[in-house]
């Protein structure tokens, strides 16, 4: 649901970038309507794609902290996650913000959903 200030953040594993893009990207039909993405269908999310932020990093990681540097509002999101351990590595992030998952369906093949925090005060 969409929720100013709130980020939920999705980790997975990619072995190409451009499957990363077409696993999150929105496509267009004939007619111009946009057609949900993989993703937006695999974890069942229905909003604008306009907050989302994603990449793919050159080495696996089971350190939150290490995969979400660089990400917008790193220091406050990564303060307020840190404490979560993971079970695995992964190579790929994906963030959405103004949007609070009700982690409805937590893992596909590809990547699990990890949480959900304020990032605005």
């Amino acid at each position: 649901m969409e929720k100013q200030g709130t980020i939920s953040i999705w980790l997975g594993n990619v072995k190409k970038e451009s499957f990363l893009e077409e696993y999150v990207n929105l496509t267009y039909d004939e007619e111009g309507e946009s057609v949900p993405s993989k993703f937006f269908i695999d974890f069942n999310i229905e909003i604008d794609e306009d907050f989302i932020e994603k990449a793919m990093l050159d080495e696996h990681s089971n350190d939150i902290s290490f995969l979400l540097k660089g990400c917008s509002y790193e220091e406050i999101i990564i303060r307020k996650i840190k404490h979560i351990k993971l079970t695995r590595s992964y190579n790929a992030v994906i963030l959405i913000y103004n949007f609070e998952y009700n982690n409805e369906i937590n893992s596909t093949g590809e990547f699990d959903f990890i949480t959900s925090t304020r990032y605005l005060q």
